[in-house]
């Protein structure tokens, strides 16, 4: 399959979070969990939104091992699989 990339600039104040939400359910996606499956991680006692935040932090401050863990506890709580 092609890969295609094209760079857009547009604020996202442009659109209102009502029509974000739609274009997400139209894409197939759940809102509530960021597109991601509901699961939990019971070592983490967080779900899978929780989960991308935190990785989300700890790629954005740099801290490769623990976000290696957070991507690995993510899986596991979106699709139930372990790496």
């Amino acid at each position: 399959m092609p890969f295609v990339s094209v760079e857009v600039e547009v604020s996202l104040s442009k659109f209102d979070t009502e029509e974000l939400l739609e274009e997400l359910q139209e894409r197939g996606r759940k809102h509530e969990a960021i597109g991601l499956a509901d699961g939990y991680d019971p070592v983490e006692g967080k779900g899978t939104a929780q989960l991308a935040d935190a990785l989300y932090e700890a790629r954005r401050n740099g801290n490769d091992a623990r976000a290696l863990e957070l991507c690995d506890r993510l899986i596991y709580a979106a699709i139930g699989r372990i790496v």
